[in-house]
């Protein structure tokens, strides 16, 4: 029992003080909410046969997937007994790698973007559920800024991809919130809302995809140094 409850000691010390490991920690956490997105949004797709459904099942996937690379490669690495030149090293070219599924992404987001926009997708939301979901993408929003802007001169690369990788994911989440608010207390989106609307959508979709060309242009240049 002692040896139990030390272990947890040391684990709440660490999650106090290494915020690599804490980093971590939370991107576990978030790779099994996203298999419950991903399941939920292709069980509507299957159900309901709605196309919307399917390009965010397929969102949620390819973010499924690159979490579970990032986590597994730092696990590979400490479990095989690297060096921190040759685990730097193998950082840089995953980060290539991690890079370009990171754009992938944006590209995935498109089509779902788009059917938002043009009102393809169905919301029923009451007032109360929109409100705690509008919470929920704020903190999520406030908590990917800070982590982003803290981890902004940090040279761990896995620990930036997770980093930008979350806020994509919270930016993703403000662009459903514009949707489910308009829809849910404007009743629809027409006129100028819709010209707001999409000049929105397209702006935060602009800016998803500069932070990836800005994370793939930065994995250039680490892949350079190994050459």
């Amino acid at each position: 029992m002692k040896d139990k409850e030390r272990e947890e000691n040391k684990f709440i010390k660490r999650m106090k003080s290494d915020y690599t490991f804490r980093t971590f920690v939370f991107s576990a956490l978030s790779f099994f909410v996203t298999v419950a997105f991903t399941a939920y949004n292709v069980f509507l797709a299957v159900v309901y046969k709605s196309p919307y459904n399917l390009g965010l099942s397929v969102y949620y996937a390819l973010l499924l997937c690159i979490r579970l690379f990032v986590i597994l490669s730092e696990l590979r690495f400490n479990k095989a007994g690297y060096n921190n030149e040759q685990i730097e090293s193998g950082r840089k070219k995953l980060f290539f790698m991690q890079s370009i599924m990171l754009f992938v992404i944006d590209l995935a987001l498109v089509a779902p973007v788009s059917m938002m926009v043009l009102q393809q997708k169905d919301v029923n939301y009451s007032e109360i559920p929109a409100i705690m979901m509008a919470a929920y993408t704020v903190y999520k929003i406030v908590t990917a800024t800070i982590n982003f802007i803290k981890t902004r001169k940090s040279t761990h690369l896995s620990v930036k991809i997770l980093r930008n990788i979350n806020f994509v994911d919270a930016l993703v989440s403000v662009l459903s919130l514009q949707y489910t608010l308009i829809m849910t207390f404007n009743g629809g989106i027409s006129g100028n809302m819709f010209t707001v609307c999409a000049l929105s959508s397209f702006a935060i979709w602009a800016l998803i995809a500069v932070i990836s060309v800005l994370t793939l242009i930065g994995a250039v240049h680490s892949r350079a140094e190994l050459l």
